[in-house]
């Protein structure tokens, strides 16, 4: 006796009148005449597409590239040594006022 899916409610374990057996000729035969139209469509619409053509390095791409890049790492890096320009001029402001010192105080034990 067939029973009904669960969630699609569809009968399960018999053949509806449109399947076909995976064995059967005529199925294998549509299959590949489906494949080759599906193959040849794709190569007839494969030519009308736009390839873009390859070529060479564009020297000047190339230049303004390597110059924005070197421009923005240049700049990373001179705001790295700004900052620590900064730390080191602080330091030895208050070095000079006295507010800190580099002796260690000796301690009494």
């Amino acid at each position: 006796m067939p029973s009904k899916h669960p969630s699609t409610g569809q009968v399960v374990g018999e053949k509806s009148s449109r399947q076909k057996s995976p064995s059967s000729p005529r199925l294998q035969l549509s299959s590949y005449i489906e494949l080759t139209c599906i193959w040849v469509v794709s190569k007839m619409v494969g030519g009308r597409v736009a390839h873009p053509v390859l070529k060479g390095p564009s020297v000047v791409k190339e230049l303004v590239i390597g110059s924005v890049l070197g421009l923005a790492a240049g700049g990373l890096w001179k705001m790295h040594h700004w900052n620590e320009q900064r730390k080191t001029r602080a330091f030895y402001d208050l070095l000079e006022k006295g507010e800190i010192s580099v002796v260690v105080e000796e301690s009494t034990f």
